[in-house]
């Protein structure tokens, strides 16, 4: 049986460094700029893959994705179940300020994705189902048949559906096993809750473990208990895909151990090295993460 199948949007992504954010009728310098692929699924399915899973993904592409492809083959991502459309892949367009980001959108062939494409066959050759970014139709038909199948699913809804789903979001999470989702996100679906009061509303609706990313304080997790696990030190130079960095590592280290701190310590290594890396996708060996993730534990 395969380890990890994620289901979401593939973007290619176009993230622009700045020293101050645009405002309207005003102009902004662009530091460094640069153009990659991404999409919470890409980031999560090859990451899981560098860091030892058997990763597949399950997203719509455009008929300019020969690339997305190409680093899929390099990773050794399966990726035969992309659906190809004939229009252009969806774009994020990333503005990075520090530890701050803006955001521009456009679905493109994501928005072709509808949940009557789904497989429900290939659920029976993965143990676990990640459900990344996506439309709200394909994210509740995905997540119905992973528990159908007895999979075990993790969530993480990002910011659109949690801003402007958040009913149908609140019904869902109930449904999976993992929810991930930052201390942005958490507000969007809540209101203007803390993460402490955010998380423990949480646990109170039946939410099985709810795992609240926040940045340079941590990880906050709720459920069979409380878990605050500090961040490693970091010198920040690119936040892009570090939450996507953290739940792939997290998948990785909890199907190996079942072990949801020690989960949670690996992930926080993991994406202590990818935000001092341009890109999300990991750029040091395996070694380095078990060494950070061992420091603390020695100590």
């Amino acid at each position: 049986m395969k380890d990890l199948l994620c289901i979401g949007n593939v973007n290619i992504d176009t993230i622009m460094g700045v020293q101050t954010f645009p405002v309207i009728n005003g102009e902004s310098k662009i530091e460094g700029l640069e153009i990659r692929y991404g999409g919470s699924a890409f980031n999560v399915s090859v990451n899981a893959s560098i860091l030892g899973l058997n990763s597949g993904i399950m997203a719509a592409v455009g008929n300019d994705s020969d690339g997305i492809i190409g680093t899929f083959k390099n990773y050794n991502v399966d990726y035969s179940n992309l659906i190809l459309q004939n229009s252009p892949s969806g774009r994020m367009f990333i503005i990075n300020k520090e530890n701050d980001r803006m955001f521009l959108f456009y679905k493109g062939a994501n928005e072709k994705f509808e949940k009557n494409m789904i497989n429900y066959q290939i659920f029976k050759e993965y143990r676990f189902v990640h459900v990344s970014p996506t439309n709200i139709e394909i994210a509740e038909h995905a997540i119905n048949i992973a528990k159908e199948n007895g999979n075990i699913v993790s969530f993480d809804p990002g910011e659109q559906l949690c801003y402007f789903h958040s009913e149908e979001v609140m019904k869902l999470i109930k449904n999976v096993d993992f929810l991930f989702i930052n201390r942005h996100e958490l507000s969007a679906l809540l209101g203007s809750m803390d993460i402490e009061e955010g998380g423990l509303y949480l646990k109170k609706r039946r939410v099985k473990n709810t795992i609240v990313k926040a940045d340079k304080d941590g990880v906050y997790y709720f459920g069979k208990n409380y878990i605050h696990e500090k961040a490693f030190p970091a010198k920040v130079i690119d936040p892009t895909g570090a939450g996507d960095t953290f739940s792939s590592a997290f998948i990785a280290n909890y199907i190996k151990t079942s072990d949801i701190r020690s989960s949670l310590r690996y992930a926080n290594a993991a994406a202590c090295f990818c935000v001092q890396n341009y890109g999300a996708i990991l750029k040091v060996k395996k070694e380095d993460i078990e060494k950070l993730y061992r420091s603390r534990l020695d100590g």
